[in-house]
């Protein structure tokens, strides 16, 4: 743990990241929860490198078209971002945004899905917490959902898309109590109340790693032509 917690020190205290220079051009690039921070940055860049299509899947389409307003001003480019409403707390509005972008996007060459919430206090969306059901249960849905379209835009354009988790190095954090639960139990333990909901944001950052890592032992690289990761961004000034 110690060692862990020196590497986060010097990667957030002396590490810099370099400024993306790629080329996005032709690409059209889904970046949930992207009207402030972590996906707002990011869709900003990808604006600026030149995707054709840069969707701002957002719960609020008030603020994401303030998001819009602001990336096309500090970028100079029009009619490349578009808004989207997808709220992660809600089971069928994920299906809902998965069916749009089935119908109306030509392709989808990046799913970025950085949507997550750290609550203050325990409360029930669906079936589960809160923070289950947005950072896991949610995300997961929405990436299974997505599948098909990235599918088929790697076989028509002959492309490897791209599926990411935004994850988080706190993952190693967590003490996972329901670990010790009886099998099939997880999510049981899980709703019961809770005021550590620090700890909870840990387990479920810890969650989505462990489904990345069981998606891959399933599905390998040679099985499947998306390529399925997690990142952990650290904190950031955005």
């Amino acid at each position: 743990m110690s060692q862990s917690v020196i590497g986060i020190l010097l990667g957030q205290l002396f590490t810099s990241i370099p400024k993306p220079q790629g080329s996005y051009a032709g690409k059209t690039v889904i970046v949930t929860g992207s009207n402030t921070g972590l996906g707002f940055e990011a869709a900003r860049h990808f604006t600026r490198l030149g995707a054709a299509k840069v969707i701002l899947a957002v719960r609020s389409l008030e603020k994401g078209e303030v998001a819009k307003e602001d990336i096309e001003k500090t970028t100079g480019v029009k009619n490349v971002v578009e808004v989207w409403q997808l709220d992660m707390s809600s089971y069928k509005s994920v299906l809902d945004f998965t069916a749009r972008a089935d119908k109306e996007l030509e392709r989808i060459d990046i799913a970025l899905l950085n949507a997550g919430i750290s609550p203050g206090k325990f409360e029930i969306f669906e079936q589960d917490e809160s923070t289950i059901t947005v950072n896991v249960v949610s995300t997961f849905l929405l990436a299974l959902a997505l599948l098909p379209k990235l599918k088929a835009t790697s076989a028509k354009f002959n492309i490897r898309p791209n599926l990411t988790i935004v994850a988080s190095e706190v993952h190693f954090a967590t003490h996972f109590r329901e670990k010790d639960v009886p099998e099939g139990q997880i999510f049981a333990k899980l709703n019961e109340p809770t005021d550590d909901m620090q700890e909870r944001y840990f387990v479920s950052k810890m969650m989505e790693v462990l489904v990345v890592r069981a998606w891959a032992d399933r599905k390998p690289a040679t099985q499947i032509p998306v390529t399925i990761n997690f990142v952990n961004p650290g904190y950031c000034r955005s």
